[in-house]
């Protein structure tokens, strides 16, 4: 199951911020839920979640797969959670999200996120190797696109993954996302995914290796 999606434009940092961007309390941010599935609860990230995100940022499976840096320190933890807040405000359904369990469990963290100059919306996700293999990664992609779809009318989505990660594409392939050209993400080559809101339908069915197999080559 596909897991490690690029998230892009990680914030490196506090030092980019101003005072403005802190809480208006001066101690934390709330961490209201924002978007829920069957299995999934995506809550807003406050500065508590930071030990969550350095376990996430130091596990070595999940980093190898990244196109953009790790979350490696406090400090950057503390900077993803400011950065992810101040896009709350000021892109009102779009964010990075702390991903939870039914049963309130940290395993990871979702995302949809400004990338480029272009205008585009890049869906992310990145799993705790614990939840690896159980369709998290589906059901959140699933939830998302129909967030960013159904809910918040975005003409598309994009996105993209390191060349040798084979269990991207398909999960990409069951949103209905079309491979692009590929290109290069924070100078790492990356291959590239594409979905219009027209071409939205909802989760489509697994595909059957064997039935493709048997297909002519035209068809």
């Amino acid at each position: 199951m596909a897991d490690r999606l690029s998230v892009p434009g990680m914030p490196p940092g506090l030092s980019r911020f101003t005072r403005d961007d802190l809480p208006v309390d001066g101690r934390d941010y709330p961490e209201e839920e924002h978007l829920r599935a069957r299995r999934l609860r995506l809550h807003g990230f406050a500065f508590r979640h930071a030990l969550d995100l350095l376990r996430l940022g130091r596990e070595e499976r999940v980093v190898r797969w990244l196109l953009d840096d790790p979350v490696a320190t406090v400090e950057d933890a503390m900077g993803l959670v400011v950065w992810s807040n101040k896009l709350y405000r000021e892109r009102p359904g779009l964010g990075l999200w702390h991903a939870r369990d039914r049963a309130g469990r940290f395993i990871g963290l979702f995302s949809l996120t400004p990338s480029g100059d272009d205008g585009d919306i890049a869906i992310g996700v990145r799993l705790l190797p614990a939840a690896w293999g159980r369709g998290y990664a589906i059901e959140g992609g699933a939830l998302l696109c129909a967030h960013a779809f159904e809910s918040l009318r975005l003409p598309a989505l994009i996105a993209q993954c390191d060349p040798d990660n084979r269990s991207v594409p398909p999960l990409l392939a069951r949103l209905g996302f079309r491979e692009t050209p590929p290109g290069a993400q924070f100078g790492r080559c990356a291959r590239r995914f594409r979905i219009e809101r027209d071409d939205w339908c909802g989760l489509r069915p697994r595909r059957d290796p064997d039935r493709r197999e048997a297909r002519p080559p035209d068809a």
